[in-house]
Formats: structure tokens, sequence, C-alpha cells
């Protein structure tokens, strides 16, 4: 298993899901784009941080990263993960034990106990399986875009709500997990009149012509919205 160099100690999220998952196919090509995109960002968000493992390869970049994670186990796991990984002369990521939508506030957080990568936000999703819900800080996502160049979001059927809140005149790009068809459907209804261009994974970084090539589950892989193509290759 490819680990790019990080020590991340083994987690287990629920029976069948482990930090080993974190380093699958979909991911490597994610961390591919991080090191071939190396002098394209300087500012980058890590929305949705869990343990801490795309925050870590964003800053080994060279990149300022500002990351936000909402459950307080993951949390905790991410600065175990930061202080392991991050020397000396490091510009630490800056974590925050929050949560990002389109508002600030307190929402109820579920936290699904037999696959905790697939907590939410309360009415993002259909729950499943033992839960426990709890209340957190969530934080208005308009002054982070306007901040950072660059966000990697994947807050588990919430993204709609952060992407409809982007403007023709704002710089950040975005890699994005796309959690169902309906939050596929209004990324793709919001951003196909701008000079914004969706490549998905799923079609090997090809520029998204019509609704069905856009992901739909996170099995499908991650969309990029930016307005150059992720690789320089795609087309």
């Amino acid at each position: 298993m490819n680990t790019r160099g990080l020590n991340i100690p083994f987690v287990r999220f629920g029976p069948t899901v482990t930090s080993d998952n974190l380093f699958d196919d979909k991911e490597q090509a994610i961390f591919d784009f991080y090191e071939q995109n190396k002098d394209r960002y300087k500012k980058a968000l890590d929305i949705g941080a869990n343990i801490g493992v795309h925050s870590i390869l964003m800053m080994r970049q060279g990149w300022s990263v500002r990351s936000y994670e909402p459950d307080p186990i993951h949390f905790e796991r991410l600065w175990e993960n930061v202080e392991l990984n991050c020397r000396w002369k490091d510009l630490l990521p800056d974590c925050r034990e929050n949560a990002v939508s389109d508002h600030n506030g307190r929402e109820t957080f579920v936290r699904v106990k037999g696959n905790t990568t697939g907590s939410h936000l309360k009415g993002d999703k259909q729950p499943y399986g033992e839960l426990e819900e709890f209340q957190v800080d969530v934080v208005d996502c308009r002054p982070l875009f306007a901040h950072g160049d660059f966000a990697k979001i994947d807050c588990e059927g919430h993204e709609a709500r952060l992407l409809k809140t982007v403007t023709p005149d704002c710089r950040c790009e975005f890699m994005v997990e796309v959690g169902n068809v309906d939050n596929a459907l209004e990324i793709w209804t919001h951003f196909w009149r701008t000079d914004y261009k969706l490549y998905s994974q799923k079609r090997g970084w090809s520029p998204c012509r019509y609704l069905p090539d856009m992901p739909k589950h996170h099995s499908e892989g991650s969309l990029f919205i930016g307005r150059t193509p992720p690789f320089p290759t795609s087309t």
C-alpha cells in the first residue's frame, strides 16, 4: 500500500472500513493531483478533514492549509497525525473542530457508529445502523472560499450547499466527493453556465459534457471544479 511516506497509525472506522481505505486507488489519484499542482495553489482548505491525510499531504506541497473536522474523535486523531508527520520547521495545518456550511451557527451532527467516515450533518443523508447525535459549531464557507485558492470537500451530502454559494468572481478551485444524485444535479445546474468546468474522475478527468458524466457516489471518484484542467493531459 502506498502511504506516500506518511506515518498514519491504523484506525478502524467500522467493521469493514479502516484507515487503509484512505489510501485506495481513487485517493492516490487525488494525491497525484496535489503533487502535480504544487505550484498552482498557495492557500488550501480541507473540508471534512477526517484524520488529516489530505491536510498533511497538501501541507507538504508548501501550501498554507486550514482543516475542518467536526467529529471530536476524528479531530483528536487529526492532531495526533499532524504531530507525527510534521517537522518543527513545517507550516502546520490550521486545524479547526468545525463543520462547514452556508451559514454560521450550531447544527446537529450524526455519527454513524458502523462507519464514522459516513457521519454527517443531520438531514444530508438517510441514516443507518447505530447512530449518535450531538451539536457542533458550523462556519460559513463563503469567507473560506474567499481566503483559499483550492478546497478539497468531503462532507457527506452537504457539498451542494457549499458549492451553490460560489459566485463568478470566486478564484477558488475545488476537488469534491459528490455524495448522491441530488447533489450531482444541483452542482451541475449551478456551474454549467459559468466559466468553471467540471472534470470527472470516473471519466479519466475529462470534462463533464452531460449530466450523466457527473459522479453521483463516492465509489465513482471525485469531481474537479476549476477553470483549467486538473492535469496537463486533461482536455
